[in-house]
């Protein structure tokens, strides 16, 4: 797969997760406190933590790839820089 379809299916699925774990999280603490049980709250909390913690893992893989990108786009300037060296001297 190529790098930058990677990337937005990263995205995607980190938006996608941010999404559904907000929406479940809200619904499972609203529920808990509505039927005042404590295991819906918690069921609430650990949702939204489980949802942190996708974030956390998506925003990092993220990263990596940007990274990755930029270090491809130094490398190639400095060939395309030594190319045109190169052509300059002949």
């Amino acid at each position: 797969m190529n790098t930058h379809y990677q990337h937005e299916y990263n995205q995607e699925m980190a938006d996608k997760s941010s999404i559904t774990t907000y929406i479940g999280g809200g619904i499972s603490a609203f529920w808990g406190i509505l039927t005042s049980q404590e295991f819906g709250i918690l069921i609430g909390m650990l949702v939204g933590v489980a949802g942190l913690c996708l974030n956390y893992y998506y925003k990092k893989r993220d990263d990596k790839y940007k990274l990755a990108d930029e270090r491809r786009k130094q490398e190639l300037h400095e060939i395309t820089l030594k190319t045109m060296a190169n052509n300059a001297e002949d």
